[in-house]
């Protein structure tokens, strides 16, 4: 029983497999201020423009657990790297604009939380290829999404 108490009190070295992960997902953040200026490091995992009209989550892979469902706060309208509202989230509050997804690998993922209106997803064309109401999301989203515009 002394060695677990030992062992209970000892401070234990971060394992090499914590740093990297990490260290991953600051060199993805630089990366992204480093193609798109202008941001700001708000968390270790997050990004922000506009005094934070614009917000890019990633997903850290050192964590345990994804973001989960319905991770899109009141106010804003998001897009996802992953299915069904996981991976890497942009967080947009602006309504009535067309923004670029392209701070995301690709959208795969919707929902709406920004209080009216509906969100649509546009190609590179301008083209419509989906639409979210308020209070909705969609879990897997047509590719190609390359903008997003908010109407009010």
């Amino acid at each position: 029983m002394t060695w677990l108490a030992l062992m209970l009190s000892t401070p234990i070295a971060a394992s090499a497999t914590e740093t990297p992960g990490e260290s991953a997902l600051q060199a993805r953040i630089d990366a992204v201020l480093a193609e798109f200026p202008g941001g700001t490091q708000t968390a270790p995992n997050e990004i922000a423009w506009h005094d934070r009209a614009m917000i890019l989550t990633l997903d850290d892979p050192s964590q345990l657990s994804p973001l989960s469902v319905g991770s899109c706060a009141t106010g804003y309208h998001c897009a996802y790297s992953g299915y069904a509202l996981s991976g890497s989230k942009l967080s947009l509050s602006a309504c009535d604009t067309t923004v670029s997804t392209s701070v995301l690998s690709a959208v795969r993922s919707l929902a709406n939380a920004h209080g009216s209106g509906y969100v649509q997803a546009k190609n590179s064309s301008g083209s419509v290829l989906a639409s979210v109401s308020h209070g909705d999301s969609i879990a897997y989203a047509p590719a190609g999404i390359t903008q997003l515009t908010c109407v009010s």
